[in-house]
């Protein structure tokens, strides 16, 4: 990710306009594929990582619509160079060994993460199984963050295009 500081980071996110937004199909669709790519997974999500909490802008296998974001796997995503974070076995990695989100419902174990745009959040596939991920499987993930990114511009765009007319 480029040397941004947080405050960039969030005035990114927040250039969206997509925060607190209904749910759309065509991120649905990305997260269920998501689950497709990496398969033993049951939860999948577009994540937006804000000030202090991780808003979905869509999940899949999961009924919440947000976390707090210090129990947020996502916000230690868009913090990684390489814009990738796999985690095999979340109850033998210190960073998350204690989260309640481990250690509790929804009891994960895998988690694989691709960082979105501007480090504003993250597309990521989570099982309640330990296992690792291929480098196809990363890749392909990777590759549907591309898509995701790609909506996530769009509409930041048509959102910024709304508020000039209106000025």
């Amino acid at each position: 990710m480029d040397e941004i500081s947080e405050a960039q980071r969030l005035q990114r996110l927040h250039d969206l306009g997509i925060l607190d937004t209904g749910e759309d199909k065509l991120f649905r669709g990305f997260a269920e594929q998501a689950l497709a790519v990496m398969p033993g997974t049951t939860i999948a999500a577009i994540s937006l990582i804000d000030t202090d909490r991780q808003w979905f802008k869509t999940i899949v296998g999961l009924g919440v619509k947000e976390t707090a974001r210090n129990l947020s796997f996502c916000s230690h995503t868009i913090q990684e160079t390489s814009g990738v974070m796999v985690v095999e076995d979340a109850t033998c990695d210190p960073r998350f060994a204690r989260n309640s989100l481990v250690t509790s419902q929804p009891g994960i174990r895998f988690y694989a993460g691709v960082r979105l745009t501007g480090g504003v959040g993250a597309i990521c596939a989570i099982g309640r199984q330990p296992r690792q991920a291929t480098e196809n499987e990363v890749m392909k993930l990777t590759k549907l963050a591309q898509y995701v990114d790609i909506q996530l511009l769009a509409h930041g765009t048509l959102f910024n295009l709304a508020i000039s007319a209106r000025a």
